[in-house]
């Protein structure tokens, strides 16, 4: 079938990246420079007036669009030429994106990028990148609010080349990528759906937060220069929040969270520092930003849309955008609805909430996931998959004593997993292990992809937990002596792989295939769907040994570089891929079920429903009927439902 091809080039007083793209394409100041279009191969031309009646009547006929990010060309056409021009409205179904396709590969998302490490000779115009960010925005704002446009023809001659160019290198991007199989370009239709659905903010209630904010901030900088001596002018002046420590005798890197945490739980910290380092972790909650962020991105109807980018990460997970849904950070004080709506209520008296329950900038962390709100008549129910990537791993393992406890516990006859841990592990009763169950907790996270004594002390850190180094190697030991198909299955995973690369051919372990096609690494999970790893080598590991080594955009430099991996982290990939396939069941359970889903963060599904219809136990239910290539893995889900979202 022929696929349209096309790129548009835009302008708007809007800020993309700040408003969202649904604000965006509805904003009226928003208009289209120019858009460019191909035609299977064909050459890559400006629509003129003679190119309306093709485009329309393959619009109409519901024949492919291909685009980079396509949910923009999307919203633009819909927004733009649809709503207000009369063209053909463009269906979801019809979109095909080169952006999911190379996020599925675990290529770089933007267009560059995924040219760049396909090796794609056509390539974007950066000095046309350079004068389309110009354009994109309002020469000038007049006096009387009016906006004056760009209008050089020379400028503008650079931007249709600049567009035409971008159809060029999405084109022939899209020749080299993977398409989406069926099942998951299905996926990538509810996906759209549901980011259009959007979820609503509280604006009422996270003005009078914002303003909250501000006023403690204030007096939180006050505070840092009367504890200073006016040498350090606010609780965000790192620079010389670091100088003023080293002049006191501290010696610190820096301020950043995780700096902060370690200086104070120094003993011998000046009383003085520790005073300035507590305003300073105050006053750098997540709360102004995440507030700022939803007023943003919410529309005229305060719902926020395009949270979620499908893909996000290399394992399938969603990837959060806007005010970043997947990272609230956890309620430290209030554990109970009643207290948060006391809270929001209460918003306009900082004293009254100092009094009741402490710290406001901590109590407006708190409070940021009761800042989303259902609308009038209706209330969200939320079920969360419990410890789903904890069941998944000795699933794939054939660790089946874990298996087992985990069955026991859904019927109620059993204690906790991290119980049962700590326990086996250490030759103990359960009973006996109840003082541990924390620290078990802590093993669990940290060894369980194959990490040691390091990885539990960065656990320890975010717990609050000192256990000696010579300890945390004993539990290590004690935590893979208990669990050898786990250490097994490690092994045998890095086996597969490293032998797929030097001999060709499939390699298994257990559920888990790896075979290398062309310049890719492909790992076929259970549910048949690939996860890709570019460009395979075998490098040296870090211990001397044969390590596979493949290309990847690291995570925190955000660089396309290559990376080393190991068995644990393989197991990790896996476990994680495996446990996203079973909340997208559970996405489509429910949206079949007449259950519509707003937001999924993590393992959680929330769906928005009329008061009083539908049932946190029917949802839960939806969530735990497992898909039929998942036979004998226990999935459970519990939830709750209410019209402010909340951390249960």
């Amino acid at each position: 079938m022929t696929v349209l091809h096309l790129d548009f080039e835009t302008r708007s007083a809007a800020e993309l990246k700040a408003v969202g793209l649904d604000n965006y394409a509805r904003d009226p100041s928003t208009d289209i420079w120019c858009m460019a279009f191909a035609f299977d191969d064909e050459p890559v031309q400006l629509v003129t007036l003679n190119d309306y009646t093709r485009i329309w009547s393959h619009v109409h006929a519901g024949h492919p669009v291909c685009a980079h990010n396509a949910a923009f060309e999307f919203a633009v056409w819909n927004e733009v030429l649809a709503e207000r021009r009369g063209w053909p409205t463009l269906e979801p179904e019809q979109m095909r994106c080169t952006m999911a396709m190379a996020y599925a590969m675990g290529l770089p998302g933007s267009l560059d990028g995924a040219a760049a490490a396909l090796g794609i000779e056509q390539r974007k115009d950066a000095k046309g990148s350079r004068v389309m960010l110009q354009l994109a925005k309002p020469r000038k704002v007049n006096g009387d609010g009016s906006v004056a446009w760009w209008d050089d023809p020379a400028k503008l001659q650079i931007l249709y080349d600049y567009c035409k160019q971008d159809v060029e290198v999405e084109r022939a991007l899209h020749k080299r990528l993977r398409e989406l199989s069926d099942d998951e370009q299905r996926l990538w239709f509810l996906d759209q759906r549901i980011n259009a659905r959007g979820i609503k903010a509280d604006l009422q209630a996270i003005k009078r937060a914002t303003a909250l904010v501000g006023l403690e901030k204030a007096r939180l900088d006050q505070a840092m220069r009367d504890t200073t001596g006016n040498v350090v002018a606010g609780c965000t002046d790192v620079a010389q929040l670091t100088a003023w420590l080293r002049f006191k005798g501290v010696t610190t890197e820096g301020v950043a969270k995780a700096h902060v945490t370690d200086l104070l739980s120094r003993d011998d910290l000046p009383d003085e520092c520790r005073k300035a380092l507590q305003l300073r972790q105050a006053a750098a909650k997540s709360s102004t930003a995440k507030l700022d962020a939803m007023t943003e991105r919410a529309g005229p109807d305060s719902r926020m849309r395009g949270l979620f980018q499908y893909h996000g990460a290399a394992t399938g997970r969603w990837a959060g955008r806007g005010p970043q849904l997947h990272n609230f950070p956890r309620p430290s004080v209030l554990h109970e609805q009643g207290e948060i709506e006391d809270v929001i209520t209460n918003l306009d008296s900082a004293a009254y909430l100092d009094m009741m329950y402490g710290e406001p900038m901590q109590l407006m962390s708190d409070c940021l996931r009761s800042m989303l709100i259902a609308d009038e008549g209706k209330e969200f129910i939320c079920c969360d998959l419990s410890n789903i990537e904890g069941r998944v791993l000795p699933w794939l393992a054939g660790e089946d004593w874990k298996l087992d406890a985990f069955r026991a516990f859904d019927r109620g006859e059993g204690p906790d997993l991290y119980l049962v841990t700590v326990a086996r592990g250490r030759g103990i009763s359960i009973e006996e292990a109840k003082p541990f169950r924390q620290e078990g907790k802590v093993e669990e996270l940290a060894f369980q992809f194959g990490g040691g004594k390091g990885a539990m002390a960065t656990w320890c850190k975010t717990f609050g937990m000192k256990i000696s180094d010579d300890e945390k190697e004993r539990r290590k030991v004690s935590w893979r002596r208990a669990h050898p198909a786990i250490v097994k299955f490690w092994y045998d995973l890095e086996r597969a792989a490293l032998r797929a690369v030097k001999e060709g051919g499939a390699h298994k372990a257990r559920g888990i295939a790896y075979k290398v096609s062309g310049s890719f690494l492909w790992c076929q999970l259970p549910s048949k769907r690939l996860l890709c790893y570019p460009y395979p080598q075998i490098g040296e590991g870090t211990f001397g040994n044969e390590a596979l080594t493949y290309m990847a955009v690291n995570g925190v430099t955000r660089k396309w570089e290559r990376c080393a991996t190991y068995g644990g982290s393989l197991a990790e990939n896996v476990t994680q891929a495996v446990a996203r396939d079973i909340l997208v069941a559970g996405i489509r359970n429910c949206e079949a079920a007449g259950y519509p889903v707003v937001m999924h963060v993590h393992d959680e599904i929330v769906a928005e429903v009329l008061l009083h219809e539908k049932s946190v136990d029917e949802m839960s239910s939806l969530m735990s009927n497992g898909p039929h290539w998942a036979t004998g893995l226990p999935v459970a889900a519990a939830g709750w439902r209410g019209r402010r979202y909340r951390k249960d």
